[in-house]
């Protein structure tokens, strides 16, 4: 086919759908008319923007609010077991006292390793100590700071 023919045929095919007002250049290339809305636009644009950041912070603290109820715990109840006092005296415990009356060491000690101390003094002594040991190296030192003759019940 050669350059005429092809001419030929294409301005054929522009005549059969030609449409009277259909491309106007005047229209298409003026950039005030290509522009005229775009304020307009651009505000619509920043209207949605808001929407979806408000909708969005809604959905997060709906969320949020859901997450972070309690829901009410029930009680449970717990078979309790009888201890056996003899075995945590052996064990390794760290206990601190500031200033604590000798009463309170007593009964600080009996509860942390489950003896029952003996020949305590009724005076009014006080104690200040950090310790990690077992029940019989902690009473032993008590006895040395204070000269009590603290015992442990077996």
């Amino acid at each position: 086919m050669t350059d005429l023919e092809k001419f030929n045929k294409e301005t054929r095919f522009i005549a059969r759908h030609f449409k009277p007002g259909a491309f106007q250049p005047q229209y298409s290339f003026n950039a005030v008319d290509a522009f005229k809305n775009r304020r307009r636009t651009a505000m619509k644009w920043i209207a949605a923007s808001f929407a979806g950041v408000a909708l969005s912070a809604a959905a997060i603290v709906i969320t949020y609010q859901v997450m972070n109820t309690e829901k009410p715990v029930e009680p449970t109840a717990i078979p309790v077991q009888p201890v056996d006092r003899t075995d945590r005296a052996d064990e390794i415990i760290h206990l601190e006292f500031t200033d604590a009356p000798l009463s309170e060491v007593v009964k600080g000690v009996e509860d942390a390793y489950g003896v029952t101390l003996t020949n305590v003094p009724v005076e009014d002594l006080h104690l200040t100590l950090s310790y990690e040991g077992n029940a019989c190296d902690f009473i032993d030192t008590v006895n040395e700071l204070l000269g009590t003759d603290i015992k442990i019940e077996k």
